[in-house]
């Protein structure tokens, strides 16, 4: 619940309100690798998990409960993995692969087939939102009233968090004085749902980005002009309470889209424009961490110990990017390491943040090394030397937390998102400009936003893992409705910097906002092209997802 200034008599006051419902479907993650494990008994005593899954110590902690051993008598190691986007947060076949292995005494690797991979872990969250929204005469937003109901299945997993995260993203990246919203998580005879990139919040943008459009046309604007005249600034208010002190690039994004977007109005062709923010951090109360070691080795290599997981986001690469800008050694030299060698436990790789606090462990550790090779001491002088970096944030409020000053996340990223379709109504066109604070990488990060789109493109036209009566239709990936290669239109992806000063170097976190525009800015293109509002995902009665090669999903 988070509920700001009176709502039911702003809206009453509100030159124009709009208000409708929203539904968001069933989404399965589809990442290239599925779920696998190796255990391997030690000849010290010791079982060697190796694991695939987004947080390794959270695997050995649960293992070591499963199996009735101290944590002590497992070393875990990160095995860098084919994707997960939140999939491989849950526990899936750590704790079995484990248990035979202490049965047998004998090495077991044990990896699931597709379908057995689409059975077993958590999806998407459906979501319905009811939404009343209003402004003044001149659209500045006056008040934002949601109700939303997530399916999360028979078991709970992050449920709970997900339609915490919905509620805090209610407002999308706008200025709303009063805030009514209220969203909860139901137990069903469903799969479980859990995390997925984006967390919630691209399930209220599609809602929000709704509003907006709706609102512009109520109050004779375009798409880009009430969003600008909203969007918020630093001293503004986002829609839990946090006073946005810093790195707020909304307008940025907007303003780096503006001649594209009004060059396509003129041209006659089908436009659509959509906003958003994505927490950086868990925050809303979780005290988090960053760690890091580097170890000096005698082969004249430093391994780069760290407790977050690589999963295809290019984590590992940036992290020596960080260790080479503070020491000012090559590249080649660091060995990037993610196992149990040092307790550098920091929770689940989720919330956009290994970046963000990794980073900055890895160069606190950096720092020190570096100050012995300043004072003329070669790698050689130091082998064996252990440099720590540890951050911990201890600064963000939960929600209703009784605080003079909330903070519920420690950063946001921010993007702007246009579509534009062809004469045949398909999506010829997406340009996504997002603030990243610092690209660090700018091939990695503009990586990251494409693939991103993709994820954001099927969800909004084609993807769906339909449950009647509770079991999943179908656990084939052609029949889920995943775009190919060949239906992806061009992308333009426009990095951003506005640094955020408890990021490294200025950077924040990018993993998950790439596609919390995405479905909004399809369907205010949709509605451009043919006139129709569609509030419901995936809108595959519409032309652009007609033109795709796939999306004629199973629904029985």
């Amino acid at each position: 619940v988070i509920q700001r200034g009176d709502a039911e008599a702003a809206l009453a006051a509100s030159a124009h309100v709009v208000s409708g419902t929203w539904a968001t479907q069933r989404i399965e993650h589809l990442f290239m690798e599925p779920e696998s494990a190796l255990a391997q008994p030690l000849p010290d005593g010791r079982l060697r998990l190796c694991s695939q899954g987004q947080g390794v110590f959270d695997d050995r902690r649960q293992v070591a409960g499963f199996l009735g051993i101290s944590e002590d008598q497992i070393f875990v190691e990160m095995v860098p993995n084919g994707g997960a986007f939140g999939g491989k947060e849950d526990m899936s076949v750590q704790a079995q692969t484990a248990l035979l292995a202490q049965l047998t005494g004998r090495p077991v690797k044990l990896t699931l087939s597709r379908e057995e991979s689409i059975r077993l872990h958590p999806k998407r969250h459906p979501i319905t939102m009811h939404y009343t929204v209003g402004c003044d005469a001149e659209g500045r937003l006056t008040a934002v009233q949601a109700r939303m109901l997530g399916d999360s299945g028979a078991y709970a997993s992050v449920g709970g968090k997900v339609l915490e995260r919905a509620a805090g993203h209610a407002c999308g990246p706008y200025r709303v004085p009063n805030v009514d919203v209220e969203s909860d998580a139901a137990y069903t005879n469903n799969p479980p749902c859990g995390a997925m990139r984006g967390f919630g919040a691209n399930q209220a943008h599609f809602a929000m980005e709704g509003c907006m459009d709706l609102l512009a046309a109520k109050v004779g604007l375009d798409g880009w002009e009430i969003r600008w005249r909203n969007a918020l600034e630093v001293g503004d208010m986002c829609t839990t309470g946090q006073v946005l002190e810093k790195s707020v690039g909304i307008r940025k994004t907007l303003a780096a889209v503006k001649d594209s977007y009004f060059e396509a109005r003129r041209a006659g062709r089908a436009v659509g424009i959509a906003c958003g923010l994505k927490n950086s951090g868990i925050g809303n109360g979780v005290e988090e961490w960053g760690k890091a070691r580097l170890v000096v080795e005698p082969n004249g290599t430093v391994s780069l110990y760290n407790g977050y997981t690589e999963m295809g986001q290019g984590l590992l690469t940036v992290l020596i990017q960080f260790a080479v800008e503070v020491t000012g050694l090559p590249a080649s030299l660091f060995v990037p390491r993610i196992d149990s060698t040092f307790e550098l436990g920091c929770g689940q790789t989720t919330g956009s943040r290994a970046t963000l606090f990794g980073g900055r462990a890895v160069m606190e550790a950096a720092a020190q090394l570096k100050v012995d090779l300043d004072a003329g001491r070669t790698l050689a002088d130091l082998v064996g030397r252990v440099y720590s970096g540890d951050v911990v944030i201890r600064d963000t409020t939960a929600l209703g937390a009784p605080v003079a000053k909330i903070k519920t996340h420690t950063s946001f990223g921010y993007a702007t998102q246009v579509v534009i379709l062809d004469e045949q109504g398909r999506v010829a066109r997406v340009i996504a400009a997002h603030d990243v604070g610092r690209a660090v990488n700018p091939a990695l990060c503009a990586g990251q936003i494409e693939g991103a789109i993709h994820m954001g493109l099927g969800y909004a036209l084609t993807e769906e893992l339909a449950c009647p009566d509770g079991m999943p239709a179908t656990f084939k990936l052609r029949e889920l409705g995943v775009l190919r290669a060949r239906d992806m239109p061009a992308i333009e992806v426009i990095l951003v910097e506005e640094p955020e000063p408890e990021g490294p170097l200025g950077a924040k976190g990018v993993g998950e906002i790439g596609l919390v525009p995405t479905a909004a800015a399809v369907a205010g293109a949709l509605e451009a092209f043919d006139g129709v509002r569609r509030q419901v995902l995936p809108m595959r009665d519409s032309p652009a997802a007609k033109a795709m090669s796939v999306g004629r999903t199973r629904s029985t």
